[in-house]
């Protein structure tokens, strides 16, 4: 399927956070989620602002927000210890 707009739309947007671009689309109708679909996007897209937030918080690159991530990563076993269960971070941390 081949999508067509005005270039115009598209530049308005590209200013914009991705959550902000999602949303302007989503609300001028021009792109519609699959029946269904709604949470499992919501769920991307509160991970995505997390990580957004979380390297504009530390001042980081995509790439070295990549490696602070990977340098201090714990285990799932480790993470289990250390609150009894797993929380679910992103909706807290968004």
């Amino acid at each position: 399927m081949t999508c067509t707009f005005d270039h115009a739309w598209y530049a308005r947007v590209q200013g914009h956070a991705a959550i902000e671009s999602a949303r302007f689309w989503l609300n001028e109708t021009m792109l519609t989620l699959p029946k269904g679909a709604s949470q499992r996007y919501q769920d991307m897209a509160t991970r995505g602002q997390y990580f957004a937030h979380l390297a504009e918080r530390l001042n980081l690159t995509p790439a070295e927000l990549d490696r602070h991530l990977i340098e201090n990563a714990i285990s799932d076993s480790r993470m289990r210890g250390i609150e009894g269960q797993q929380m679910h971070l992103f909706p807290l941390a968004a």
